[in-house]
């Protein structure tokens, strides 16, 4: 025999959402701060100087008798001052013997000498054209705060417009020209 259940008491179903508000406060914070805090390349070098293999027979070489050679540097430099623009490179300042102790291109007319850098830029690539240097190709403009921006971004213009190299290209077979100085790179001035 069936009971008939009661019609006093009444159940009632009351439905409950989940509040996820919380729950998503807290990880909106955690995972930008987790990401804040994770590294997530880590670069590490370690030079290592092996001891050289050493043959105990006459007439063979050990590896530490073979002397590589120092690479020859140019590192070339544009300092760019209130006063002007000075090129220099390991070897000295160029244009010194003009003006003693000033820039190799003094400021005309409160304007920078934009002109005069080109032409001395390409007379200093056709000196070091011909030699083994490593960076001959390579160029570091340095400049002080109180220079503006734009003269810096001018510069850095004139400098990849000063000279060219002609190369042939492999697929075409024609003569393409490209800047000189293909590493131009920016430093800022430390006195």
């Amino acid at each position: 025999m069936a009971f008939k259940p009661s019609e006093r008491r009444s159940v009632k179903i009351e439905s409950t959402e989940l509040d996820l508000r919380p729950i998503m406060n807290m990880m909106c914070i955690l995972i930008p701060l987790l990401l804040s805090c994770s590294q997530f390349v880590k670069n590490t070098f370690i030079e290592m100087k092996l001891p050289g293999f050493k043959n105990e027979m006459p007439g063979t070489h050990t590896l530490l008798d073979v002397k590589t050679p120092e690479p020859k540097r140019l590192n070339l430099q544009i300092v760019v001052t209130e006063k002007g623009i000075t090129i220099a490179s390991r070897f000295g300042v160029f244009g010194m013997e003009q003006s003693v102790g000033g820039p190799t291109l003094p400021k005309l007319n409160n304007r920078y000498d934009y002109e005069g850098l080109k032409k001395k830029l390409k007379d200093i690539v056709q000196r070091v054209e011909s030699q083994d240097f490593d960076d001959k190709r390579a160029i570091m403009i340095t400049a002080e705060d109180a220079v503006e921006y734009q003269s810096i971004v001018t510069i850095m213009d004139v400098v990849s417009q000063s000279a060219t190299k002609e190369l042939r290209d492999a697929a075409t077979g024609m003569i393409v020209k490209e800047p000189w100085f293909e590493m131009i790179g920016l430093n800022k001035f430390i006195l």
